[in-house]
């Protein structure tokens, strides 16, 4: 959901009851979209999760401007709807707490992915010979190595 920027003054106790919906609404949407990306990351579709990419920006985007309204009328929101408050202490809490994890399962998806990037490399880089023996029992000296077969999978 965007953020109201006409909903940026808070003149009434409707206002800030108004502001504060939006602003919850835009943290539980953002809150959903980081959700789903942990899921899909958690279970290695990758490529299902770069599909929310841009959901993911547009929320973050509308979160921040969330954020520079809330911090421009945080005394008037305080005064006409004190209630709303720990509410949306509450609903930040639990955003932090999503983003906390998604970051964590994010680290873990890139620290995976290198590590198989960097094992395929070494696999790849090693030389391969044949080790032979020789008429007098000693290892023969290849005439050439020997190729290492790649195979790329896109359909992972």
């Amino acid at each position: 959901m965007a953020f109201e920027s006409n909903a940026t003054r808070i003149a009434s106790a409707a206002d800030a009851e108004r502001f504060a919906g939006q602003m919850i609404d835009v943290m539980q949407t953002l809150e959903r979209i980081i959700g789903e990306e942990t899921a899909l990351l958690k279970h290695s579709r990758l490529r299902e999760a770069t599909t929310l990419t841009q959901a993911k920006t547009d929320a973050s985007r509308h979160y921040v401007h969330a954020l520079e309204a809330l911090r421009a009328n945080a005394v008037a929101l305080a005064r006409w709807a004190p209630a709303a408050v720990p509410k949306l202490k509450a609903v930040q809490r639990s955003l932090s707490d999503a983003v906390q994890i998604n970051m964590a399962v994010i680290a873990t998806t890139r620290s995976v992915s290198e590590s198989i990037v960097r094992t395929l490399a070494q696999q790849v880089a090693a030389p391969r010979t044949l080790t032979t023996y020789g008429a007098a029992g000693a290892a023969a000296k290849p005439n050439r190595p020997v190729a290492t077969p790649l195979l790329v999978s896109r359909s992972l």
